[in-house]
């Protein structure tokens, strides 16, 4: 919170307070002069000072307050402070909208919330500070920002629309972890099991990346899918809630295939690196990330995980034969569109020709897809996700 805050905080909580006109009264009879002379001393007349003191002008000059000010031998801070706080209740509230304007630009990048379909106005100010209240469950605007969106973002001196949106991103991924709340205990040893038995599942498109989702969650790693904002290169993300793994799988790219790779590597992360990602509550894979140095070990994992590297030299000289992939996909136990992506990772000039194979991600993800931006509460997306997944 900085000065400013600080001092309208103080001044909202002072009702006794002297007012500038009784300070006035007593600063004369002090000086045993007249208010002619003090008008006289003040260079200022009555048309020019009485307004200020009755606490009647619309608009105040800030020189003649300040002047006034040292004229009652007040300090800057003070003569602020008093003079606001002898106020109406219709201007302190005006004062008051006014900060909470100040805060959302600050913290908001409102086209990009637009754009998300997140807010409909981006001048209506009251009704997108009621928007983020309802949404986040918060009990004012202030509360939005805490110590999880200064570790993205806020922490620089200047900060852009894609810092805010991405800071507005993780917010709510987190908020939906907190709500769901993972009832079960994480479970090391067992996540090492279950990511054995993972790969066989990328073959069911429909229901193979939910059916392993759910039996994570009941290993004590909660995995959503939250579809990206724009202008970011985030495919997932690591959180730490109540020392329990929850990972976000994203759109980026809007392949089946990449929806596998990343969750394998958000699973290498919760294995391996969930100290280090606790110390800062979250961790986000294809964006620059200045404190977790091993992403290509993780993204090696995961790549050697589905198709180790003497499987993917025998099959790239096949790789224009779709009978020979989908034979060998098959018998290796994995979706032929895993080989043709690591192929066009490599290849990129190929993914043209290749993105045919691809069923995309819309039917795998349904249980666990959280579309937030168009309800009303975080609640409304989190409980049907929570039931979902706590099925047997």
């Amino acid at each position: 919170m900085n000065e400013i805050d600080k001092l309208l905080e103080d001044i909202f909580r002072k009702e006794d307070s002297p007012s500038l006109k009784e300070l006035f009264e007593q600063r004369i009879n002090q000086l045993n002069i007249t208010k002619s002379q003090a008008y006289d001393a003040l260079e200022m007349d009555k048309k020019s000072i009485e307004p200020i003191l009755e606490n009647e002008a619309k608009q105040v000059d800030t020189i003649k307050l300040l002047k006034i000010g040292e004229f009652l031998n007040l300090d800057l801070r003070e003569t602020i402070e008093i003079y606001l706080n002898q106020n109406t209740a219709e201007k302190t509230r005006e004062l008051n909208k006014t900060r909470k304007a100040k805060f959302i630009f600050e913290n908001f990048d409102l086209n990009g919330l637009k754009k998300l379909g997140f807010i409909n106005d981006i001048k209506n100010l009251v009704e997108i500070e009621e928007r983020i209240i309802s949404f986040f469950g918060l009990n004012e605007i202030f509360d939005y920002q805490d110590e999880i969106l200064t570790q993205v973002a806020f922490s620089k001196s200047k900060i852009s629309a894609n810092d805010k949106l991405k800071a507005f991103w993780i917010r709510t991924a987190y908020t939906q972890f907190k709500t769901i709340n993972n009832p079960y205990e994480f479970d090391r040893d067992r996540l090492k099991q279950l990511i054995g038995r993972i790969k066989p599942y990328s073959r069911n498109e429909k229901d193979g990346f939910f059916t392993v989702c759910k039996a994570l969650y009941h290993a004590g790693v909660t995995v959503i899918f939250q579809r990206g904002v724009p202008n970011t290169q985030i495919r997932g993300a690591t959180f730490v809630i109540n020392n329990k793994p929850c990972i976000i799988i994203t759109d980026l790219f809007k392949r089946y295939g990449t929806i596998w790779f990343a969750l394998l590597h958000e699973l290498f992360h919760a294995l391996y690196h969930l100290d280090d990602i606790k110390t800062r509550s979250f961790h986000l894979s294809g964006e620059a990330d200045l404190w977790l140095d091993n992403e290509e070990e993780a993204d090696e994992f995961a790549r050697r995980y589905f198709l180790p590297e003497e499987r993917y030299k025998f099959i790239v000289p096949s790789i224009s034969n779709h009978y020979i992939v989908q034979k060998y996909a098959k018998e290796w136990d994995i979706h032929p569109c895993i080989i043709y992506n690591f192929y066009c990772y490599d290849n990129p000039s190929y993914w043209p020709g290749y993105n045919k194979y691809d069923p995309g991600l819309d039917a795998s993800v349904q249980k666990i897809n959280a579309i937030p931006y168009d309800k009303q509460t975080i609640n409304e997306i989190v409980l049907e996700i929570k039931n979902n997944l706590e099925l047997i």
